[in-house]
């Protein structure tokens, strides 16, 4: 072997496959920032759409959130009326009642008075006297 036989190639041929390399490397750098590009708009698209639609049922949620919040309203302020009504209702209730009590009481009372004048103390048998001559 000699020194030359060491050597790959000449100066012409170790330039040109170093041009070669050259040619290859940008345009691997050009393919991957070309496809960094893409990633990135393909990425803001998607981004978009996501957008578009998480608000799109944001105003959903809204709108639904809205109509039941105008339901329970409605359906608390029948509850309220319903309880001031029951309210109401339960304190006649009560003073029903306490008259009902009263006119008892009474009521049991002139029955009392009346069992009295109706249960008089029987009137004791009069004690026969002994009569001395008749004896």
């Amino acid at each position: 072997m000699t020194g030359g036989e060491l050597l790959p190639a000449t100066a012409w041929e170790q330039a040109a496959i170093i041009g070669i390399f050259i040619v290859f490397a940008i345009f691997v750098f050009g393919w991957l920032a070309k496809s960094r590009k893409e990633d990135r708009q393909f990425q803001a698209e998607e981004s978009n759409k996501w957008q578009t639609f998480i608000g799109s049922l944001d105003d959903k949620w809204r709108a639904f959130n809205k109509e039941q919040r105008e339901e329970n309203n409605c359906a608390m302020a029948d509850v309220n009326a319903s309880l001031s009504n029951l309210t109401n209702v339960t304190g006649d209730l009560a003073r029903s009642v306490e008259e009902m009590r009263v006119d008892i009481k009474e009521h049991d009372k002139q029955a009392k008075e009346i069992l009295d004048l109706v249960k008089k103390p029987a009137a004791k048998p009069r004690a026969k006297r002994s009569d001395p001559a008749a004896e």
